[in-house]
């Protein structure tokens, strides 16, 4: 019997379609703005990396990619990260993920490094079947400001739980060491240029999103969020930076996400310490009618982010009312082979250093 599914590359056409089947499948109303932010605009591609199934003249799946550029020290890696994969309900359990998927691993071969994402529950099994190996849980830490909002459960007993949460901030927030080591200035946007420059100034060595001024130009434009920037300086020249961004739902919490962390590298020296402890707390003072602020857990120290009442989603309470993500990582080709790039594990979670600029939706 012949196929009925046309398994191809994304064609301009197709972008209306691809938007009513994101609605449908994935449960959000995007605009053509989002999709030529995320897909058209993209600096380190050259056209939008998507590979679709078609039945029948109508689109029915997609298995979409987020191109990064990453770097371990001096070395440079084109990365892909999979997004908004999606099959339509009717044609689900037909083997389409995993066409879409092999078509793209064979297209991309010679142009791809590397392929890393950040799966739930349900695609995990996909991805480890098509090669993916687990990196590690990702960390996330949440200071929840309206326990209501986040959770809806909370709201018969709305004002106890808007007191507490309230209460609780309010006390960690007077414990919480204030640092005047640096000067902070604070941005709308983002500014690109310093930001690049402070990122160029340091060598991590763990793998990583490179921050170039390409990134900050076009990273920070999600039509979605609105970001800001609070930057730490000492004698006039920048020391480090905080880029939040913050959504306003109607039908969702408030939240704000801490997206871009720098100085990036590894270290628990009081003086980065002091930056980012200083830096977070203009974050939370500018934010306190957020209902949520989530941080990265990896690039924050944990003392300074605990001390302003943010949790970890990998500890009771939050592990039984948040849903984690898993970071797998595979490297390109139909027979991967290379799992250690420049001397270092992919499958390695203390050779990663991943704030949430990475993640394609915020």
């Amino acid at each position: 019997m012949s196929d009925p599914y046309d398994i191809r590359q994304y064609e301009p056409a197709d972008r209306d379609a691809f938007l009513e089947l994101f609605e449908e499948v994935l449960g959000g109303r995007m605009g053509t703005d989002w999709f030529a932010w995320k897909y058209e605009a993209n600096p380190y591609v050259d056209h939008v990396p998507i590979v679709v199934a078609e039945r029948d003249g109508e689109l029915v799946g997609a298995r979409s990619f987020f191109p990064l550029r990453v770097a371990a020290g001096d070395d440079r890696y084109d990365a892909f990260e999979p997004c908004d994969s999606m099959v339509h309900p009717d044609h689900q359990r037909r083997g389409l993920f995993t066409r879409m998927t092999e078509r793209a691993i064979e297209r991309y071969e010679d142009d791809v490094d590397l392929f890393f994402n950040f799966s739930n529950h349900r695609s995990l099994p996909g991805n480890l079947k098509l090669g993916w190996r687990v990196v590690g849980e990702r960390e996330s830490y949440y200071r929840i400001q309206n326990p209501t909002a986040w959770l809806p459960a909370l709201e018969p007993i709305e004002v106890l739980a808007r007191t507490a949460a309230s209460s609780y901030g309010a006390l960690r927030d007077r414990r919480a060491d204030s640092s005047d080591a640096v000067e902070r200035v604070r941005y709308d946007g983002v500014p690109t240029a310093t930001l690049a420059a402070l990122a160029d100034a340091e060598t991590v060595s763990a793998f990583h999103v490179v921050r170039d001024e390409a990134l900050y130009d076009w990273r920070f434009e999600n039509p979605l969020w609105n970001y800001r920037t609070v930057l730490a300086t000492r004698d006039g020249d920048a020391v480090g930076a905080l880029v939040y961004g913050r959504r306003e739902r109607d039908d969702g919490p408030t939240t704000v996400r801490i997206v871009d962390v720098l100085p990036l590298a590894a270290g628990t020296d009081t003086y980065r310490t002091a930056i980012l402890s200083g830096l977070l707390e203009d974050v939370v003072r500018e934010n306190a009618d957020a209902d949520v602020l989530v941080a990265p857990g990896a690039v924050i120290p944990e003392g300074a982010l605990r001390a302003r009442g943010f949790h970890s989603d990998q500890r009771p309470p939050l592990t039984w009312a948040t849903s984690s993500s898993t970071h797998v990582v595979r490297p390109s080709g139909t027979e991967p082979t290379a799992w250690t790039l420049s001397g270092r594990r992919l499958t390695e979670a203390s050779n990663w250093r991943l704030a949430f600029c990475e993640i394609d939706s915020g």
